[in-house]
């Protein structure tokens, strides 16, 4: 189903100045508002107001491919929900249910795009049980997979052989090791050359859900796999080294998310408030494996009756990437927390901040992840909370959805080794009727070979997006045509009532929508003092689509810009006029262009600086 506004916008060469969006002004009372840390959530207890409902009426400039009153689609990281085939085709998927307060028919939904349209929203789901919580992955050649939890000893596992089409298979596997209630949460992959591989990782259900301890662990980790497409399971309920009792009392339901595989090459994340924050690899398909720590937690073997201070702490929304160096880059959300002694946690929702770590570099210490400042100056910190031009805009006040005001990064990595990041943040300004600020969906590119960040961006900016809340946003790991490609749960009412049932049963939204690569060039970079003329070679390139180059003047200047063919004809030429000092950057539409060689020479009061570009 679509509803959508489209622009026609024809984009031949534009020109950005740099500036630095600062921190929002959070009030103290904010910040140190301390709530009880709830178990992670799977089926969703009586709400208190399931009279109270509220009814999506947005139109939007996206399309919409689901619909659901079941508000959450995860307690932390997030699951595959969206993937892109080599053939520009994608499978999304979302926790759908519609019958509240109980949720009976809770189960995948499910949608497929040819490439070019978004078939119908679905009615309903696609098992024939309850189940939450779904993985999606390719299967088997040109099939497609998808694992979900029902809260039994088993997971549930649908293949069908044809992507997009055709009845789905349903199984019961895998199976838990004797004496574990149940398997929750779980996050799924396939890898080898026709995706035969199956990779799970899966918690065991904690007391707090009704689960007992397994292997002295209030919720453990274990990990599966299959060679054969999940008809076996060669590696059953594995208890991975460095993440048993003798670290750790327990893991968080959704503190965790695997990496997309390269070759043999597996990995996930584990973060979370009262564990450390690592990267587990394998570079034998998941022979055996390697722990990198990234963060320690000093608190990750105190138990909840021993009393803590406020601490520095992880959320479990966490992500990463390999890129094409063989290097993991990590995002994940700040947190504060702290036990009274009694048993009961507490942590602090107005905490801000996802935060940078790759493979090359030590784990980061307690000291630096309590500054926000010092990761922004550090280029450590991807994302925060914005201020914007009009000082009357504040945050007012925001739900609780378990994680920080920053959250649900996602990274993907495109053919140049180019990085963008996008997330869910809270956003100055339009606060709703309760009064909530809404979340938007921000972004930010670190792209391959410079210093610094591009600079964030909100991409809900404008009138179309007044009043509705962005959340839980899941990307696919490649990129379509120079354009990321993103799922996100949508609705006019902020906040989650399975989270927080001070929030109203309301209709939710999933919504795709293609962010193009061009649109994280109009973003800044802090801009040195330029000591000569520069201009920078073009990115990416070769150039798909659109294309990016800088020019740092040392004083302001006469601009011209011309790009010619490799026969030395003139194929464009613009005329910029006067041009400020310091650094600006320029877009050229490759569309316009002929696959070839190119060279594009930009001249500075009589300078020339020309630089070879390939159009594909």
């Amino acid at each position: 189903m679509k509803r959508t506004l489209l622009f026609a916008i024809a984009l031949m060469l534009g020109v950005t100045v740099m500036a630095q969006l600062q921190p929002a002004k959070i009030s103290k009372s904010l910040q140190n508002q301390a709530v009880p840390a709830s178990a992670a959530v799977d089926n969703q207890i009586m709400p208190t107001q399931p009279g109270n409902s509220v009814v999506n009426t947005k139109a939007t400039l996206e399309d919409i491919i689901g619909t659901s009153r079941y508000d959450m689609q995860s307690n932390g990281g997030m699951m595959s929900r969206l993937y892109l085939w080599p053939d520009g085709s994608l499978s999304g998927t979302w926790t759908k249910a519609m019958s509240d307060p109980n949720y009976g028919d809770r189960g995948t939904g499910y949608n497929y795009s040819d490439g070019t349209a978004w078939g119908t929203a679905p009615a309903g789901r696609i098992e024939n049980v309850k189940t939450g919580w779904p993985n999606i992955s390719p299967w088997n050649v040109n099939g497609e997979i998808v694992i979900s939890h029902k809260s039994t000893p088993t997971l549930v596992m649908n293949t069908r052989p044809v992507k997009g089409t055709g009845n789905w298979t349903q199984s019961n596997v895998p199976v838990a090791p004797a004496g574990v209630t149940g398997l929750l949460w779980p996050r799924m992959i396939t890898s080898g050359s026709n995706h035969q591989n199956v990779h799970v990782i899966v918690m065991t259900t904690p007391v707090a859900n009704g689960g007992t301890s397994y292997q002295n662990l209030d919720g453990a980790l274990l990990y599966y796999r299959s060679t054969d497409g999940g008809a076996n399971w060669d590696k059953n309920g594995i208890q991975l080294p460095g993440m048993t009792s003798t670290e750790y009392l327990g893991f968080g339901g959704d503190d965790y998310a695997f990496v997309e595989p390269h070759g043999d090459t597996i990995a996930f994340l584990v973060a979370g408030q009262w564990t450390d924050t690592f990267l587990m690899y394998s570079y034998n398909n998941g022979d055996t494996w390697t722990k990198q720590m990234i963060f320690h937690n000093a608190y990750s073997l105190t138990p909840a009756t021993q009393v803590t201070p406020s601490f520095i702490c992880t959320t479990g929304d966490i992500a990463g990437a390999m890129d094409k160096n063989g290097v993991f880059h990590v995002a994940f959300g700040r947190m504060r927390a702290k036990s009274d002694g009694t048993g009961t946690t507490s942590y602090y929702p107005g905490t801000d901040g996802i935060v940078y770590w790759n493979s090359t570099m030590p784990a980061i210490d307690s000291t630096l992840l309590t500054d926000i400042e010092a990761l922004i100056n550090e280029n450590r910190c991807i994302g925060y909370v914005a201020s914007n031009a009009n000082p009357n805009d504040t945050i007012v006040g925001f739900p609780k959805y378990g994680v920080g005001l920053s959250s649900w990064p996602q990274v993907s990595i495109d053919d140049y080794n180019n990085i963008y990041f996008v997330w869910s943040s809270l956003t100055v300004g339009n606060p709703s009727p309760d009064p909530y600020n809404y979340r938007h969906i921000w972004g930010r590119a670190w792209f391959n070979g410079k210093t610094e960040w591009s600079e964030m961006k909100d991409f809900n900016e404008g009138v179309f997006y007044m009043f509705q809340e962005y959340a839980y946003p899941a990307t696919a790991k490649a990129l379509k045509n120079d354009k990321v490609q993103l799922i996100a749960q949508t609705s006019s009412q902020p906040g989650s009532n399975i989270k927080d049932e001070t929030i109203p049963i309301h209709d939710v939204n999933i919504e795709y929508r293609e962010i193009p690569v061009s649109d994280f060039f109009s973003l800044g970079l802090n801009t040195p003092v330029a000591t000569k003329n520069t201009v920078s070679q073009n990115c990416p390139n070769p150039v798909k689509d659109v294309t990016r180059f800088d020019v740092t003047l040392t004083k302001a200047a006469n601009v011209v810009v011309e790009v010619s063919n490799i026969m030395g004809q003139k194929i464009m030429s613009f005329d910029k006029g006067l041009v400020n000092s310091g650094l600006s950057t320029y877009t050229i539409d490759g569309n316009q262009l002929t696959s070839g060689i190119y060279f594009y020479t930009v001249k500075i009061n009589g300078e020339s600086y020309t630089h070879k570009m390939i159009v594909e």
